[in-house]
């Protein structure tokens, strides 16, 4: 059935002129923390789909918000189910802090820029228009005490509803519609302007990630150098880690005026071109390529680099050339010259 929704999602995004970068190998896809990325313009989104919405991998989800937070782009996760039933159309469910909606809701979203308009936490909630609301309210004479008679609230919430600093159960919100006859009282719910709450917490990152000793003196080194680091756990992108600026005054320490950052890297101590290939090397650079941001590969000092890396034009890295800088200048030359 996942399948089925990505190929629907596929045709769904390339219809409607979005850039779509795809992992064509199912492991990957089940493997990754996204099935893939997709780019219209200036807007960029993390797609994943998930068979049950109450079932989810939390490191997976933890990554997909470090990626919306690193690459300032924003997630479009689709689910099936809950625990419970099918997800219902024009519904955006809550989970970890990230909108989930179904197909048909994305859909709608794509093709017709309608918005949903429930949100689902605990309880389905409805945002509404307060200011149309009570515009109406008063074209048809009806006072907030009659509302909240026929709704079965005190006209004190009615007046919250209006100043909008409450929101209305769905139940509620449908009673009101039948009052004041206009849909238009729901405000739309924009998913491709979610704002993730999170703060980019790169301690978590090492924990996870459960650092070998050749990436512990890795991030040494970066530590050494003023470089921030964000580790992902093994398989969930094409990348080991992603590199920041320390120094910069802002929640993520990445200057958004300097394209240098932030930088995709892979890292491999092994001589073994087989395990380098599942890296997958190619997909690291479209990676890189789609955000046009930088990527390289870090290695240990004797390790045999491949034929295939000529390729990529991927910096390739060793050790001993970091051990050998004094700060983020220093890194920044040491990449462009092997680049």
């Amino acid at each position: 059935m996942i399948n089925i929704i990505l190929q629907n999602l596929e045709s769904l995004f390339k219809k409607n002129n979005y850039e779509i970068l795809e992992f064509h190998s199912i492991d990957n896809r089940n493997r990754f923390c996204f099935d893939f990325l997709i780019k219209k313009g200036d807007l960029f989104f993390i797609v994943k789909a998930f068979s049950n919405i109450d079932n989810l991998d939390q490191e997976k989800m933890g990554d997909i918000k470090s990626l919306c937070l690193l690459l300032n782009c924003n997630p479009l996760l689709i689910g099936i189910k809950n625990r419970y039933n099918n997800l219902e159309d024009d519904t955006i469910y809550i989970r970890n802090g990230l909108p989930i909606v179904n197909i048909k809701t994305i859909k709608a979203v794509i093709e017709r820029g309608i918005y949903p308009h429930i949100l689902c936490k605990k309880r389905r909630i409805i945002f509404m228009d307060g200011n149309l609301m009570k515009k109406l309210r008063v074209q048809k004479n009806i006072s907030r005490k009659d509302i909240s008679e026929k709704i079965g609230v005190t006209k004190r919430t009615v007046c919250s509803y209006e100043n909008e600093s409450m929101r209305p159960s769905q139940k509620i919100a449908e009673q009101i519609l039948k009052i004041l006859e206009n849909k238009s009282i729901f405000r739309n719910i924009n998913l491709f302007e979610w704002q993730i709450k999170d703060q980019f917490d790169k301690e978590r990152s090492e924990e996870a990630r459960e650092l070998s000793e050749f990436e512990s003196e890795l991030q040494d080194i970066f530590n050494h150098l003023g470089i921030s680091t964000f580790w992902y756990k093994k398989g969930q992108v094409p990348f080991e880690l992603s590199l920041f600026s320390s120094s910069k005054d802002n929640t993520l320490g990445i200057d958004q005026g300097d394209n240098f950052y932030p930088l995709f890297s892979g890292v491999s101590q092994e001589n073994d071109n087989d395990k380098i290939t599942k890296l997958n090397i190619n997909n690291l650079v479209k990676f890189a390529n789609l955000f046009h941001k930088n990527a390289l590969f870090i290695v240990e000092n004797d390790f045999k680099i491949p034929k295939f890396f000529e390729k990529s034009h991927i910096p390739i890295v060793k050790l001993k050339n970091l051990e050998n800088l004094d700060d983020e200048t220093d890194f920044k030359i040491e990449i462009f010259k092997e680049n």
